[in-house]
């Protein structure tokens, strides 16, 4: 079983007596997939995660209705198109989750999926905090590309805005 130290309650402990260790255990995780390569590795990464921990592992994916509606409101695409586009998501969504159902297939494991809609970070924890969740799994990003890829960004503050332990899954890459 698989253990992080908890926040504490804030309360101060005496001058020499040292805090006492809290922890917890990691019973339920949830995977954020967006669809990206890091994002895939870091299924394969919870998979096995669940697998030899024991832990319960749920995954989500978030359809960004708070760009798409900005991008509308900008006159970047009309209402017909905008729908068009999220239902492509969902699809595309659909499609990620049931790959990591079928990662977890392999190990005989069942992933719980969500399907969520909303600004995908605030959408992820919301979800995390309603299903009590003793741990995010996400994929990495390079800090080259944060300035230029929204999702990076997204994943940034899910990890800085996170309530519970995040695990960020960076695939070393090999140099030639």
């Amino acid at each position: 079983m698989m253990f992080f130290r908890k926040k504490t309650s804030g309360e101060e402990t005496k001058k020499n007596e040292a805090p006492a260790a809290e922890f917890t255990f990691i019973q339920k995780a949830l995977l954020v997939v967006d669809g990206s390569k890091p994002s895939l590795e870091a299924a394969d990464f919870a998979v096995n995660f669940a697998r030899q921990t024991g832990c319960e592992l749920v995954a989500t994916f978030v359809v960004d209705t708070a760009t798409l509606d900005y991008l509308q409101q900008m006159r970047i695409f009309v209402s017909e198109e905008r729908q068009e586009l999220e239902q492509d998501l969902e699809r595309k969504g659909r499609r990620y989750l049931d790959t990591v159902q079928e990662l977890g297939q392999k190990h005989n494991l069942y992933i719980a999926t969500h399907m969520c809609h909303g600004r995908f970070h605030q959408t992820a924890l919301k979800l995390a905090r309603e299903l009590e969740v003793d741990l995010l799994i996400i994929g990495g990003w390079k800090y080259e590309i944060k300035q230029k890829d929204s999702s990076s960004v997204e994943r940034q503050l899910i990890m800085d805005l996170a309530e519970c332990p995040v695990i960020v899954v960076k695939k070393c890459e090999e140099h030639k």
